[in-house]
């Protein structure tokens, strides 16, 4: 799913007690549209892309080793789509699926206290301490950095796998235009070929996806 970045504090704030626990899924499917350029750094490398942004629908584009991709999510209508613009394929997924291919970010919850206002780049945010739990341990320890609208602009700190294995991470958004996003972008491009593999169970479709590439690179218009 990862700029060099600019902090200036503006004004201190004494720590809040923390609130109730949030589902990740429902903080991160802010009330706004919004359309931005993003980085995300780990442990396997820096991805660089563009993200669009409306209430239950959001798509990612993307470049990978393999080429560009693009990751298109309908939560309005319990869908998703993986997409490979060279090859003019898609692959349809249900939107919970994603999610635990995600690190189960279907189930995650998130717990975090306000600490003080601050800017990322050019954009006003106000920064939180947060840490983030999982299915089978799998947790997220660190820093997040929130506009007024409660998109998440930058996120910082350690990631915990289920096996114990951890490794820093650090996702900033730039550039960020918040407004309406034509309706074009969180639709599927017409003529492309695509396969439906919704009833494979989440655990395999990673697999699946990887033995139908040869089918879907061969049979695109």
């Amino acid at each position: 799913m990862m700029a060099v970045v600019a902090v200036g504090l503006t004004m201190m704030f004494a720590p809040l007690p923390a609130p109730a626990a949030e589902r990740a899924i429902d903080l991160l499917d802010v009330p706004v549209s919004y359309a931005a350029d993003f980085v995300v750094r780990g442990d396997k490398g820096t991805y660089r892309g563009s993200v669009w942004h409306a209430p239950g629908r959001e798509r990612r584009d993307f470049g990978t080793s393999g080429g560009g991709q693009s990751v298109l999510l309908r939560r309005d209508t319990n869908s998703a789509y993986l997409m490979k613009p060279s090859g003019r394929w898609y692959v349809g997924l249900g939107f919970q699926a994603v999610g635990a291919l995600a690190g189960g970010i279907d189930t995650l919850t998130v717990d975090r206290r306000r600490l003080r206002e601050e800017s990322v780049g050019s954009i006003r945010a106000t920064r939180y301490k947060v840490a983030a739990t999982g299915p089978k341990g799998a947790r997220f320890d660190g820093d997040a950095w929130f506009t007024r609208e409660d998109i998440l602009v930058r996120a910082l700190g350690v990631l915990t796998e289920g096996n114990g294995k951890a490794s820093e991470v650090e996702m900033t958004l730039s550039d960020l235009k918040v407004g309406p996003v034509e309706e074009r972008m969180f639709e599927l491009p017409a003529g492309w070929l695509g396969m439906d593999l919704r009833s494979v169970p989440a655990e395999k479709i990673a697999q699946a996806v990887e033995g139908l590439k040869p089918l879907l690179e061969r049979g695109r218009p």
